[in-house]
């Protein structure tokens, strides 16, 4: 036993880690998971759990001729990227997406509710657009005229001994613990049209801050919050800058007065007692408000179609990773009066817009303007780039570059309900499969062939545990071709025993019959194995540039099964067979012997040292 203790340790823990990937559901170790919620975890295809198999070809033609043009590797992963992208977003769950051939795209979406949903939002090409950022932007509220204002006081808040409460209360949306304890409040009291004009441009500023307030993923900085420019006109003019932060708005109760922040005086830090502020003011104020966006993007017509390519790179000075863009004629003579303007704006002014760039609506990146560019040429960098980022960044680039049209050429939807029907039939056939393979080599080969049987549930273990690991995913065909694999997988176990029979017919001990057999049965085995494994590329190739996914999925299937059956009869089966024939087992040489070989020397089993 010892001979083979090294061996009969790695199976049994091969055994044991087999059955601890299959006893779990789901596999999470670290950022490795596998597993799901299906049978065993295993990943299962359309056919056996539902949802749409759709292919689309992508067609390019030329704007001038019309004629068609043909992609490249390139262009097909970026439209690749690009659905990702979307059906990941989409919560349609996980899609499996490949390229076929040159320009067909495959997109599988298991367990998808909503086909109709997947195919419009795949069928959408892609919009990237460049627009101008201005920033600090003033905009007249139309909306608020003088005739919407009743009064303007200055004075103490209403119900002083509650007013910390109502404002934190009020500002709880923002930062409460920002707002100060104001002695002195601006009260304007709107008319009911006038209260809600005003309510509506608050509440609009107001998210500004919320939105600027939430963490960015993509790594651009938050966008600028809008602030509410607000000028009384009185006895003396007073300006200050509202905000829900520091010099914050409230509404008090359910009236119509909307109480402002007084500011401190400019010079003295000091806010004025009620009757200083309400002389400031006086009798006939009049009060104006100017909405001050933080940032305004004005479409300037620049579009994916303007760009001729973008692709990553590193600044020659600094080894930086930047992004490299090239526009066509018509994109380089818009960029190039954009820049210019950008430029003489901030040497007049001191303010520097900016060039937001959006795919599909959603901001990419807002690189500032350093120079006037005119040769069509530009570099996109950035203090959180890195070597991944610029590659991703030029790839959805390039996605939107290409706003090509792709034609849905085939279609398959499975309702879940027929995927679950195959996949309980599937699991049936391939118990019966199983089943009377074990129980024809238990009656056929006896002692060896009950061996081979407990092999061949091992290799059936294993290559499940296989599927779970790597994953594969399980359709139809590809159970198909586990199930023949199970079968085929005896193959090298009758190879061997018809060489051991031949063997113990030719009076070689058994021990002797066991290794002269594997030894010579395995060229054959090897041979035949290879054979299926160069059919199985060859299948996997064409599935390939076809998009016959169901042959694909039979080739890769069949290839796993191949190899893990070579593994099981060549050590697992070898090992139990040497180890049993060291045991009594071997006194009782009929149970070694195929039924029908009563020609046999019984004397077989007996050791060559031993004989008389």
């Amino acid at each position: 036993m010892s001979r083979y203790g090294r061996t009969v340790i790695f199976i049994a823990v091969l055994v044991a880690l087999t059955a601890a990937i299959l006893s779990f559901q789901e596999i999470k170790i670290g950022n490795f998971e596998r597993g799901g919620d299906t049978p065993l975890g295993l990943s299962l295809g359309l056919d056996l759990q539902g949802g749409s198999h759709l292919i689309y070809k992508a067609a390019l033609t030329d704007e001038v001729t019309g004629e068609p043009i043909a992609v490249t590797e390139d262009d097909m992963e970026s439209l690749k990227r690009t659905i990702e992208r979307r059906v990941n977003a989409s919560g349609l769950g996980e899609p499996i997406i490949q390229i076929l051939g040159v320009d067909r795209l495959l997109i599988q979406l298991p367990g998808v509710s909503d086909p109709a949903r997947a195919k419009n939002l795949i069928g959408e090409t892609a919009r990237l657009e460049f627009k101008r950022r201005s920033n600090n932007v003033p905009l007249e509220l139309t909306e608020l005229t003088q005739e919407d204002v009743v009064s303007i006081t200055a004075d103490l808040f209403p119900d002083q001994s509650t007013s910390t409460d109502a404002i934190a209360e009020a500002n709880a949306a923002t930062t409460p613990a920002a707002v100060p304890e104001q002695p002195l409040w601006l009260l304007v009291e709107f008319t009911d049209q006038g209260a809600v004009e005003f309510g509506a441009v608050w509440n609009r500023i107001v998210d500004t801050y919320l939105v600027a307030s939430d963490p960015l993923d993509s790594g651009n900085t938050p966008p600028t919050p809008n602030r509410l420019d607000v000028t009384v006109e009185g006895v003396n003019q007073i300006r200050f800058e509202a905000n829900p932060v520091f010099l914050p708005v409230v509404q008090i109760g359910t009236s119509t007065t909307f109480a402002f922040a007084y500011p401190a005086d400019a010079e003295t830090g000091q806010t004025p007692s009620p009757t200083d502020a309400q002389a400031q003011i006086g009798p006939d104020a009049k009060i104006f408000f100017t909405e001050i966006q933080g940032q305004a993007d004005e479409d300037i017509g620049l579009t994916g179609d303007d760009l001729a390519r973008a692709f990553p790179g590193q600044h020659s000075a600094s080894g930086a990773p930047i992004v490299n863009i090239e526009f066509n004629e018509r994109g380089t003579r818009i960029f190039g009066e954009l820049t210019n303007e950008i430029v003489i704006k901030q040497q007049t002014t001191g303010q520097s817009d900016q060039i937001a760039i959006f795919l599909d609506e959603e901001e990419l990146i807002a690189p500032v303007v350093q120079t006037a560019i005119t040769a069509g040429t530009a570099v996109i960098s950035g203090q959180d780039f890195d070597v991944n980022r610029v590659r991703d960044l030029a790839l959805l680039l390039e996605s939107g570059r290409l706003p090509f049209s792709i034609d849905l050429i085939q279609e398959r939807d499975v309702d879940a309900i027929l995927g679950k029907d195959s996949l309980r039939k599937s699991v049936i056939a391939g118990f019966i499969g199983l089943g009377l393979v074990l129980l024809f080599m238990t009656l056929y080969y006896r002692l060896p062939g009950l061996i081979a049987s407990v092999a061949l549930v091992l290799y059936t273990g294993m290559v499940l545990a296989i599927f779970k690991i790597m994953p594969v995913t399980l359709t139809l065909s590809g159970v198909a071709a586990a199930i023949l694999s199970i079968g085929m997988a005896v193959d090298a176990n009758i190879l061997i025993f018809e060489r051991m029979k031949d063997e113990l017919r030719a009076g070689r001990t058994l021990l002797s019959a066991i290794n002269i057999g594997f030894d010579r049965a395995w060229p054959a085995i090897r041979d035949g194995n290879v054979s299926t494994l160069i059919t199985c590329g060859i299948l996997f190739w064409f599935a390939d540039q076809l998009g016959a996914t169901i042959v694909q999925g039979f080739a890769v299937t069949l290839a796993i099964g191949v190899l893990t059956s070579m593994f099981s009869a060549i050590t697992v089966s070898r090992t139990l067979l040497r180890f049993v024939g060291t045991t009594r087992l071997t006194r009782r040489i009929s149970w070694w012997l195929p039924s029908g070989a009563s020609d046999i020397p019984q004397q077989a089993a007996t050791p060559v040292a031993q004989r008389s």
